[in-house]
């Protein structure tokens, strides 16, 4: 890893303002950092054991504690306070970005570290079920693209010191149709992350995640006494 004035480059220590909490954050990921030393020697053999299991109770688990709100395919509701969670994911991760990231080295607050970008094509296939028929989906056909891979961030780390799991976002081109940005009249973004499910369920969970990782202190996003997202933590 190059040296660099800024400070996102490497994991600096959490700041949480409590000497306890700062040593309990930074003691979950040295053994994070611990794990991922021997986790090639297990890991193979594990998800080929465990991985679909736990994937499934976890995520019944999960369903368990949602409302059925009663929603059709693709239909969404807009969530009570919405407006202002989204803004205060906004301001911390501006905030975050200014404190990581010196003026002329600034980085991505997300998906930060790339691992590499490849330009391929992607294939709409001909024999997709009636349902899925939609939008770029409708007809077989085959877009030029591009794919960048990298990881979670808000750092830069040495890849065995990253958390684990990895983003992948594929830019399609010649798309036909109305865009939001002027400067995209051709193309249209899909992203993928490789864990089973999105690290936070709404805005309002994620706004709380934000509010951690400024602080250094992810680990008490998923496991705290007041909103804990432990199974969000296994998946």
């Amino acid at each position: 890893m190059k040296s660099s004035p800024s400070s996102g480059y490497g994991l600096p220590p959490a700041d949480t303002g409590n000497k306890l909490l700062d040593f309990l954050a930074d003691g979950a990921i040295f053994f994070v950092h611990l794990e991922r030393r021997f986790d090639p020697l297990f890991r193979p053999a594990f998800d080929a054991l465990f991985r679909q299991l736990l994937t499934t109770l976890t995520a019944a688990l999960i369903n368990l504690q949602r409302r059925n709100e009663r929603l059709g395919l693709a239909e969404e509701r807009i969530q009570p306070d919405e407006d202002a969670h989204l803004e205060d994911i906004i301001s911390t991760m501006g905030n975050q970005m200014r404190r990581l990231w010196k003026m002329g080295d600034y980085q991505r607050c997300g998906n930060t570290k790339t691992h590499g970008i490849v330009r391929g094509e992607f294939t709409v296939r001909g024999d997709l079920p009636e349902h899925m028929r939609r939008g770029i989906y409708a007809e077989p056909k085959t877009y030029r693209c591009w794919v960048r891979f990298s990881g979670p961030g808000p750092y830069i780390t040495p890849d065995i010191d990253d958390i684990g799991f990895m983003s992948m976002s594929i830019k399609l081109m010649g798309v036909l149709g109305p865009k939001l940005l002027d400067d995209e009249k051709f193309t249209q973004d899909m992203t993928g992350v490789s864990t089973p499910t999105f690290v936070t369920p709404d805005a309002k969970a994620n706004s709380q995640l934000q509010h951690w990782s400024y602080k250094n202190a992810q680990t008490f996003y998923f496991i705290n006494l007041t909103r804990p997202h432990f199974l969000d933590f296994i998946m």
